[in-house]
């Protein structure tokens, strides 16, 4: 094989020149030649893994605009890696790099389409591998010409070693077998007649019954992308791809001009990997494996030796399939390259490609390479196709199918390559119709084959083995998806053998693949793995099968029943299609109104497909909903689809789910919530669900000094510290119930530097107190500074309780009560619990009338000073005194304040009685006294 690889010289060399020969500078479909200028800036590496990757590699694609300065790398010339744009050459450089190749070296026949397919911005970079391959991506992305990158994954290779049997006679052929192969009797994967270790009649491809209409054509080619085959196994020597050109051309030479020398049958896509190492011819793999799979598909049949080939013919001149060895792993461990495998089988005439090889499980891939995709994408579309992408004259099909081993990790997750949609990917079963222990699963896989189960005594697949690996044997049994696997592929050889013609295209191939099946429930009986496993498992008899046209019945009895919030059981009646059952039924679901008309084109309306192998006319069919929104109207449709894609008429109909109410918050607290130093406030939110749905409770806002104790009893108890600043701040308590209904709650507080409480004065305005009245007085209301929020205890006495009483009301009130006239002081004292306690003095008067402008004048008999106690809310009062005779002795205004009391100076008057009048806006009160 020819190798197009550039050497990256740090030394002066030749530089580009302007008179390279004009190649086809078409970009790919829709794209335009861009400037430098234009270049992507959102240009992200892969998210492959590269852990376990090959080391001192990478996968780089260039910008469009960037392919012409790169020109002499697909042409093989040398140049100095100073004649990259300087940041290219730089980055190189720092990384160590050897070489730089195209990934996909251009086949002059093809070279249009490949350049069209983008397929030429691909290149091989390789380096120092003490790199670390991230930080090499990473660096290499810097560069404006390149537009991804990723890392070289490494192939999973097989595991277990074939199981080897003798060769039999040719005498032990059994006459009522289809063919003279001695060992056609114990492919039971092939013919099933229950005989034999757990066995069961009927589990395997029906592939007698499909031989009495087709064998296989040679102008089906098989692309075997695996371990090489042995082309010198006398059981597939006539059945193997020839290219005629190199075998009767000169070795050496690339006879026929498709850019690989003596390609005869095949090409090893080793000897272009890990920088030209390995080996230019093809040779088996050290566990005949890409043998064994070879004869799976097209051993030669009806030859007297050995064992049968699904599509080998039946041993006249010319008939059996082709098989072409696209050799990507061998001795030693070698990894290959299946991207350039599968570019070049689409190249050479296969319209098949056979893939029982995947990545390392455990790797973390969760994503097929950008590369393989390309490649894969490039055999799908251009196989059997010319340049300019028309079907060729001598191929049987337009575009091409490629088939996937599902893996044999025994898991269910994604495995790539076969998870990828547009491939057809096939789990494994044993000589029964249960999953092989060792097959992975998901809803990715498409159809069930025979993989074998080495648990039982032959009860592997038997196939050819390479005898330059065995020394002995040229047959044995293996298990895995790789021997399932390549049942699909062989079966594909006959549909296309059988029906392949000018316009057959590989959707039509597809379709009637897929639709190939048993009448048997492959859910019932993998139960655990409902959905799993594919649509059930492949039976080459059906490929055959007449389709008469009539589309299977129309559903008319959707139900939909117990709608929940989230939930619904959507339910019909099993239909008759041709053969009996439907293939399918395939249910739509779609918050936008479904139609006749656009039930297959609404995004993701397809919700789920259900097999209906599973389902006789009249059988009820259920699909129970999940996930669905709350308060939502859905419509829904259903189709009935047979083997040959023929749908019933659709039914729809519509439902919408309960409203989900969300949580509901109540703050119960008094008044406002104010912490400081000194105090812990507590408050409690009560918090329910209308709809009985469990609720989680999120905390934020301020948090700072805030604690609280999980949901009990319906309420949550919240403690309020004063560690934030002073200030005021607010909590904010949102629930979420369980489907995702939201309610918030803001619960303010303020956060205060405490002040301890002091009175006014520490002595109060005298109290005026009614005979058998009670006076209430305000504690708070003395208090200089506020105390919101902190507790305080009061106390008080009075100093001559006989003239009053105190005590304190639950509401926090002093109750000063009149018990007789005269005086008495109260005395008030307050307590926080933190600082010392605090007093005031009230003067108190008990008065018979509290509204007398005059309530006592005393001493008397006076001598030289009466006092007068005045109502303290007189304001101004006059004074007058007259003697005995009406002559006024005394006149004078006074103004009434604090406790009320005016002193008068009597000592003037002559002794003896006088009459005192004491006048104000309320009033006059008059009053006899004596002078001494």
């Amino acid at each position: 094989m020819k190798r197009t690889v550039l050497t990256l010289s740090l030394l002066a060399g030749l530089a580009i020149t302007a008179c390279q020969k004009e190649l086809d500078q078409a970009p790919p479909t829709g794209q335009e030649q861009q400037s430098s200028s234009d270049l992507r800036s959102d240009r992200l590496p892969s998210n492959l893994p590269t852990a376990g990757a090959i080391p001192g590699e990478l996968y780089v694609r260039v910008h469009r605009s960037a392919k012409e300065g790169l020109r002499a790398f697909d042409a093989g010339s040398s140049t100095a890696m100073q004649a990259l744009p300087s940041l290219f050459s730089s980055t190189l450089q720092r990384l160590g790099a050897s070489s730089m190749e195209p990934l996909f070296p251009i086949d002059p026949r093809y070279e249009g389409r490949m350049r069209r397919a983008g397929l030429d911005l691909w290149y091989v970079v390789r380096f120092d591998e003490k790199q670390d391959l991230k930080a090499a991506m990473q660096s290499l992305m810097s560069v404006p010409e390149i537009d991804y990158t990723e890392p070289v994954l490494q192939l999973a290779y097989p595991q277990g070693k074939p199981v080897g049997v003798d060769l039999p006679p040719a005498s032990r052929h059994d006459a009522t077998l289809p063919f003279n192969d001695p060992q056609l009797a114990d492919q039971w994967h092939y013919n099933n007649t229950g005989t034999g270790d757990h066995r069961v009649a009927g589990a395997d491809i029906g592939l007698f019954k499909a031989w009495e209409t087709q064998a296989g054509k040679s102008n089906v080619i098989v692309a075997i992308i695996d371990g090489g085959i042995d082309t010198d196994h006398p059981d597939l020597v006539d059945n193997l791809y020839v290219n005629e050109a190199e075998k009767n051309g000169k070795p050496g030479v690339d006879d026929d001009n498709n850019g690989v020398v003596d390609d005869v049958h095949g090409a090893n896509f080793i000897s272009t990997y890990n920088g030209g190492k390995g080996h230019p011819k093809l040779y088996p793999d050290d566990v005949s494996h890409g043998t064994h799979v070879a004869g799976t598909v097209a051993a030669r049949n009806n030859n007297g030796i050995g064992v049968s080939g699904i599509a080998g013919g039946n041993g006249s001149t010319g008939s059996g399939a082709r098989l072409m060895s696209c050799q990507i792993f061998g001795v030693e461990r070698e990894n290959g390259n299946s991207q350039r495998a599968l570019v070049y089988a689409a190249n050479n005439g296969a319209v098949i490609a056979q893939n029982s090889w995947g990545f390392r499980y455990g790797s973390g891939i969760t994503e097929i390479p950008e590369s393989l995709k390309e490649a894969i994408d490039y055999f799908i579309k251009y196989a059997g196709c010319d340049d300019k992408g028309n079907q060729l004259s001598t191929s049987p099909m337009k575009g091409g199918v490629v088939i996937f081993a599902a893996g044999n990790d025994g898991q269910d997750y994604r495995s790539f390559p076969g998870a990828y949609p547009p491939v057809i990917a096939v789990s494994s079963m044993g000589p029964g119709w249960k999953a092989a222990p060792y097959t992975n699963r998901g809803d990715w896989v498409d159809i069930m084959a025979p993989g074998g189960d080495e648990r039982y005594s032959k009860g592997g697949v038997l196939s050819t083995l390479s005898k330059k690996i065995t020394k002995t044997q040229e047959y044995g049994y293996m298990q895995g998806t790789s021997m399932a696997c390549p049942h699909v592929s062989g079966i594909a050889a006959l549909l296309v053998s059988e029906f392949g013609k000018q316009g057959f295209t590989n959707k039509d191939c597809e379709i009637r693949l897929l639709g190939s099946l048993k009448e048997k429930d492959i859910d019932a009986e993998n139960p655990s793995y409902r959905g799993r496993l594919g649509r059930g498992y492949i039976d080459a008899s059906m490929l055959f099968a007449s389709n008469s046209g009539i589309k299977p019945k129309t559903i008319t009895d959707v139900k939909v029943e117990n709608i929940s919030f989230t939930t619904a059981d959507v339910s019909w009646t099993g239909v008759e299609a041709q053969g009996g059952k439907p293939l399918e039924y395939r249910f739509y679901l779609s918050e936008t109104p479904l139609t006749e008309a656009n039930y297959e084109k609404v995004k993701d309306a397809l919700y789920a497909r259900i097999n209906g192998l599973g389902y006789a006319k009249g059988a009820k069919v259920a699909v129970p909903l999940a996930a669905l929104k709350d308060n939502t109207k859905y419509h829904i449709g259903v189709v009935a689809v047979d083997r040959w894609e023929q749908k019933s008429l659709p039914t729809f109909a519509e439902f919408t789910t309960r409203k989900n109410n969300p949580p509901v918050l109540k703050l119960e607290a008094e008044g406002k919530l104010r912490v400081s130093s000194v105090q812990k406030p507590t408050f409690t939110v009560a918090i329910s669900d209308p709809d009985g749905h469990k609720f989680s409770v999120n905390v934020g806002g301020e948090t700072r000094g805030v604690s609280y104790e999980e949901v009990k009893d319906g309420k949550m108890k919240f403690t309020l510290r004063a560690v934030a600043e002073p200030g005021k701040y607010e909590i904010k308590l949102t629930a979420t119930d369980i489907l995702g209904a939201k309610s918030e709650l803001t619960v303010p507080f303020e956060v205060y530097t405490y002040v301890a409480p002091t009175f006014n004065s520490s002595q109060q305005p005298a109290q005026i107190v009614g005979l058998s009245q009670q006076l209430p007085i305000e504690i708070p209301a003395l208090f200089s500074t506020s105390t919101e929020g902190v507790p305080l205890t009061y106390k008080a006495t009075s100093s001559d309780a006989s003239v009053a009483s105190v005590s304190i009301s639950n509401q926090g009130k002093l109750i000063i009560q009149g018990l007789k006239t005269g005086t008495s002081t109260v005395t008030v004292e307050v307590n926080d619990g933190f600082s010392p306690a605090i007093r005031t003095t009230i003067p108190v008067r008990v008065v018979t009338n509290v509204s007398d402008v005059l309530y006592a004048a005393y001493p008397i008999p006076a001598k030289t000073t009466m006092n007068l106690a005045v109502n303290p809310r007189a304001g101004q009062v006059t004074v007058e005194i007259y003697s005995l005779l009406g002559a006024k002795a005394y006149e004078n205004k006074h103004n009434v304040s604090g406790d009320g009391t005016i002193r008068l100076s009597v000592g003037k008057l002559a002794p003896g009685a006088y009459t005192l009048k004491v006048k104000s806006a309320q009033g006059t009160t008059t009053k006899s006294f004596v002078k001494n």
